[in-house]
């Protein structure tokens, strides 16, 4: 099967557990649909195991090659050398396998200057300019691309939402 194929097909699953658990499925369901997809993957020939917790909106997907887990809590695997701006964590993702771990946050941060607190935040904490470092702004976007020897971290957010999202990847 094709790398593309492969992703697609990731991606549909993904995004089968994501309704079944924005939709708020009661256990009977939620073990209905958890059943449903991990077939689905078994019949692709992937050992797949799904989990969703309807109560916080979460879910975790498991196989033999690695993780992807989406909810409204840090994940534990989360690097902790990268400071993370305070607020209510609105969602966290994280993927982890063989070829590295990648990590999605947003957070509802509370003042104007919340992008420029999150970019100070992370320069103190060590992480700068690099060869794939960029910044950029159009309207109340703001974008930047921070690295440290272990981490590169895509910084964004739209201002006049004041959420701020992190995606951080392993060097």
């Amino acid at each position: 099967m094709t790398r593309h194929a492969k992703t697609a097909r990731w991606a549909t699953l993904v995004a089968v557990v994501a309704m079944a658990t924005v939709t708020g499925c009661s256990g009977l369901i939620e073990g209905g649909v958890e059943r449903v997809v991990e077939e689905a993957a078994e019949a692709e020939g992937e050992n797949v195991d799904v989990d969703l917790d309807s109560e916080d909106g979460g879910f975790v997907v498991e196989s033999d090659e690695g993780s992807f887990s989406v909810g409204g809590d840090l994940p534990d695997s989360f690097p902790a050398d990268v400071p993370l701006i305070e607020g209510e964590i609105l969602s966290a993702s994280a993927m982890e396998s063989q070829e590295g771990s990648g990590w999605a946050v947003q957070i509802q941060a509370t003042g104007e200057d919340a992008f420029e607190r999150a970019e100070q935040s992370l320069r103190d904490a060590g992480f700068g300019e690099s060869e794939e470092s960029y910044s950029m702004s159009s309207g109340d976007m703001e974008m930047v691309g921070l690295a440290n020897d272990q981490w590169q971290v895509t910084l964004s957010s739209i201002t006049s939402e004041g959420v701020v999202s992190y995606t951080v990847i392993e060097l």
